[in-house]
Order: C-alpha cells, then structure tokens, then sequence
C-alpha cells in the first residue's frame, strides 16, 4: 500500500492507495479533480507521469464511476481563453504547459489548429498520432499480465517509445499474427509491414505502441518472476505465453507405439532452469537437456546450442496441456488432438487422429508459405 500527503483545507491529509469508491467519487465527481490530479495527491509516481493518471482511470472504471462529459471541457473554452493560448503559444510554451490542469493537450491543439495556428511539426505529429490511434490502459487481470509476461520473454522486443511501451516481433505463421492482433489490438494499433527475412527471404513484422500501464513488460529475462511461481494459476498463464512463443508438441514414435511429448526450448538457460524447477514443484518429472545446434541456424555466429526442456510420460503430458491455457491457435488445435489420443483406447480411432495430425501439419505449412508469398508481394509492392 503506498501513502502519501498532500494540503488539503489548510489540513494534513495522509491519503492511502488504492483508494477507496468513496474517496474517488468525492475528488473526482465531487471536487471534479482530473484523474491527473488525484494521482498526484495519493503521490502515485512513475517513470511516466501519464501511468498514475491511466491508473487512477483504471479505477473509475474498476467501481463503475462514469467518467465526466467528454466534452464539458470543449464547452467551457471561451474565444479570450483561446486568443491567450495563441499569444502563449507564438510566445514558445509548449500545448501542455498552456493546458495546465484546466484541460488537455488535445483539446489546445484542436483550437489552435481552427484558428489557423501553424503548429511546430515535431507536437503536431505526435498528437495527431495519439488521437488517431488511442492508446488504451491494461486491464489488471493478474492471469492476462502473467501470459503476456511469458509470451514476451518468448517472443517479443519490448522497448520504451517516448510516453509508450512499444512491442514487437516478426512471424511467417499467420496464427501468430492473429493472436498478436488478439492480445495487443483492443490497448492499441496494430501495425503489420513485411520486410526480409534471412531464412524464409521474407516475413512480417508485427508492433504496437501501449499505454504506459504496460511497463511491467519492460523486465528482464532472467527467470519466472516470484509472484508468478509462487501460485499454480499463474505460473499456468506464464507458462501458457511462453509454451504458445517456444514450446511445441508432436507424436513421439517408439517401439511399442505413439505418443505425444513435450519440448519447451530457448537459450537462456537461467530461464528455462527456473521453468524447469517450477515444474518439479508442481510434481511433473521434466528432463533438462543440452541440445547441440548448427550456430547459423540460430542466427547469431556466438552460439551453437539451446536448452530443451521435454516431458514424455502419457499421464504428465496430459496433465500439463489440460491446465495450460494456451491461445496460439496452431498451439490450441494441436493440444485438442493430443488430448483427444489420450482419452482414446481404440486402435482405428488413434490411427485416425495421427491421420489428422498429418493434415493438420500440412495445413500448418501451407498456410506458412502463403503468408509468406504476402509478405513477399507486400514488399514489392511498398519498394514500387
């Protein structure tokens, strides 16, 4: 819990967050503080000054407080509040500093451009960004933060971008641009443009500029974080972002027969060690192993091998893709097989359900090299 005071009345007030329904209803409907404001009197402190207002927002909507008109503050501004603005403005102030408290940057923006105001580039580019393409704040949910965890220290490039946290990642397989629209679409745009690729020639590259409330993807890949280990729910969902970045299924043929395995691989080894200790205490029995790799393949000369982590016994396998909520969707249609030959003791069935993991596999593959002939033909087409 954090604390902070602040001068209210002439009266020292220790004010504690999160707040309470009350206390958000008596600033903000009340006292008709900006959400800006209140952040600043509960000393809500971030790298990004907009993070403590996006949270404070987050908490409006949390207790089913509507939000004020978004267009009293449009309403309230007067031709003379305007002509000052123009005057500070020619003067070199800056559209925040003229906004104040009183209203947004935006809203300065949009009057001083109706009046014909020649804005400086560098402030007209970045705020008609932002109004074109809202930025939304995460949801809270513990289980969503731990799955994108998982899945960005799978698969994403995560870096700051002025006021935003922007992610990325390249794909040949369309499913995983789906589930990156899935996942980042309803915080923020999804851009998707086609560029070279060192082994398909060509591939997409997928980004999206967040709200500061997603700085808890800015973090290091050193292992599953302790909040996350600490309950089985968690880990799942940490896992489940990962498994759906790293982590692969297929029938394991052996001489009695077939079965499905498990392979979790990456090259940190810290991580995948700290994955692997996690399942040991969920009492699975994985196996831990060096797997010797051409350095090319890679793609980086200074290393030439990847840690796997694999489970095979029929009954763990089952286990683990029951509890793991996984979201790719080549990930999900192969888990649904894999269960379904598990829960099947007749011979015509399994052979069956092999048949359908041929296809599917092919499928798979298909579907790859047209996205990647789009990536191709999207490529030319931009360089024409």
């Amino acid at each position: 819990m954090e604390e902070s005071r602040t001068d209210e009345g002439n009266e020292e007030v220790r004010r504690a967050w999160p707040a309470k329904k009350e206390e958000l209803e008596q600033l903000y409907l009340t006292q008709r503080l900006s959400a800006m404001k209140i952040s600043q009197l509960y000393g809500l402190k971030y790298p990004n000054p907009k993070s403590g207002e996006t949270m404070v927002l987050w908490y409006l909507k949390k207790f089913g407080i509507k939000r004020r008109d978004s267009a009293e503050h449009i309403r309230k501004v007067s031709e003379e509040m305007v002509d000052q603005w123009v005057r500070r403005y020619v003067a070199g102030e800056s559209l925040k500093q003229i906004a104040g408290d009183l209203v947004g940057s935006v809203t300065v923006f949009a009057h001083l451009k109706k009046r014909g105001v020649q804005l400086r580039d560098k402030v007209d580019a970045q705020i008609e960004a932002v109004t074109k393409h809202p930025r939304n704040p995460f949801s809270g949910d513990a289980d969503e933060r731990a799955y994108l965890v998982g899945f960005r220290v799978g698969d994403l490039d995560v870096v700051r971008h002025g006021r935003a946290v922007r992610v990325r990642t390249g794909t040949t397989h369309p499913k995983m641009a789906e589930l990156f629209q899935q996942l980042f679409g309803r915080y923020g745009y999804v851009h998707a443009y086609a560029r070279l690729a060192k082994w398909t020639g060509f591939e997409w590259n997928l980004e999206a500029d967040l709200d500061g409330t997603f700085e808890f993807l800015l973090l290091g890949k050193s292992g599953v974080p302790p909040e996350f280990a600490a309950k089985p729910h968690l880990f799942y969902s940490f896992l489940a972002g990962f498994f759906d970045a790293e982590g692969s299924i297929y029938p394991h043929r052996k001489k009695w027969g077939t079965s499905f395995e498990i392979q979790i691989s990456n090259v940190n080894f810290q991580l995948l060690t700290s994955i692997f200790r996690c399942l040991q205490r969920m009492n699975y029995d994985p196996k831990l192993e060096l797997q010797n790799q051409q350095p090319e393949r890679l793609g980086y000369h200074q290393l030439g091998t990847i840690w796997r982590i694999r489970l095979w016994r029929h009954k763990e396998v089952a286990r683990f893709l029951m509890e793991l909520p996984l979201k790719h969707g080549e990930r999900t249609a192969k888990k649904e097989l894999a269960l379904r030959f598990f829960e099947s003791n007749d011979k015509e069935t399994i052979r069956k359900l092999l048949s359908d993991w041929d296809r599917l596999r092919e499928e798979i593959r298909s579907e790859r090299v047209a996205f990647v002939e789009k990536a191709r033909l999207a490529r030319i087409e931009t360089k024409s």
